[in-house]
């Protein structure tokens, strides 16, 4: 199978890794698309039209407000195609993409997150129903930033649709939305108080509920914490699950400890569990699923085009609830 890349950053050539290593099918990258980038470690196509004629699947790795414009460049071209999140900066940017001509062919995107093998148990733990029904969730995912960090397309509202949340924060609103079903209101607070950037918020606290199936949850997304972390909690009728650090490419996050502690009165029937997840998987299972759902027709697993409809319209409900202080 023929693969090329349009956009050719860093999350690109990680993706280029994905695809050189997988044993699934025989791929050979042909080359990217990205007219500000001049790698000649590649080759580089001059226009997006040349480019579409030598592949059969697209991986897309662009800034959000660029992304839906190809993909559905790519789908009309008739070419299967994996975008990384966010899928768009609004819902009327997702809009690009026209529904009929997603499902023609596969449409996959880098919600990673939810393929951790962490999330993965956290999930099964949570359909199982032994802990009972899910009542209230609280997410913390931060990181600190220098001084360049303000120059890059990340705080460029125009590009990006906001900041830190629809950059990092939106991992932790897609995984809450996947494990506990959805959510249809919204209140937060944002503030861009240190990087001072009209609309791109360098903090926000946002709360997510749901009116059917009476869940709440918590995030806290932010560039000033000073240092990496990741924590996902959730609390059932029976117990709680809590997962603290995240494997990245970067490695800053620190393993995965996933903590399964059952409530007072279910101790004797439910074991205490805590498991260490030192790997992260996920980028080369997602490109793994990507390329059989291309060459066999089998649904893609995770995270399809109407996930990211799904996503994208809670990123547009929390800004749109904001108060900005």
């Amino acid at each position: 199978m023929k693969v090329g890349l349009i956009g050719y950053g860093r999350f690109a050539k990680l993706r280029e890794q994905c695809l050189i290593h997988s044993d699934v099918l025989d791929v050979e990258v042909v080359g990217y698309f990205d007219p500000y980038c001049n790698d000649e470690k590649l080759k580089r196509f001059s226009t997006v039209e040349s480019f579409l004629e030598k592949v059969d699947a697209v991986i897309i790795s662009v800034p959000p407000s660029l992304a839906p414009g190809y993909v559905q460049l790519s789908l009309e071209a008739g070419k299967n195609v994996f975008c990384e999140k966010p899928a768009a900066i609004s819902s009327d940017n997702l809009r690009e993409i026209d529904e009929d001509l997603s499902q023609s062919k596969v449409l996959a995107y880098g919600f990673n997150h939810r393929v951790h093998p962490s999330v993965i148990k956290m999930k099964q733990v949570i359909d199982g129903k032994k802990l009972g029904h899910i009542l209230w969730m609280r997410g913390r995912y931060g990181k600190e930033v220098d001084d360049s960090y303000s120059d890059t397309w990340r705080c460029n509202k125009a590009l990006n649709g906001g900041g830190i949340l629809i950059d990092q924060g939106i991992h932790l609103v897609d995984l809450m939305s996947h494990l506990s079903g959805g959510f249809d209101g919204a209140q937060a607070v944002l503030s861009s108080n240190y990087l001072n950037i009209a609309g791109v918020e360098d903090n926000g606290f946002i709360t997510l509920y749901s009116t059917s199936n009476k869940i709440s949850a918590s995030i806290h997304t932010t560039v000033t914490q000073w240092r990496y972390l990741f924590s996902l909690e959730i609390f059932l009728e029976k117990g709680s699950i809590v997962l603290n650090g995240i494997r990245t490419k970067s490695g800053n996050y620190g393993d995965e400890i996933l903590t399964i502690k059952p409530n007072s009165l279910n101790e004797t029937k439910i074991s205490f569990t805590e498991e260490i997840f030192a790997e992260n998987t996920s980028w080369q299972k997602e490109i793994d699923a990507f390329l059989l759902s291309c060459d066999t027709g089998v649904n893609y697993p995770y995270a399809g085009f109407g996930d990211a409809q799904r996503t994208t319209a809670l990123i547009d409900l929390i800004y749109k609830e904001a108060t900005w202080i």
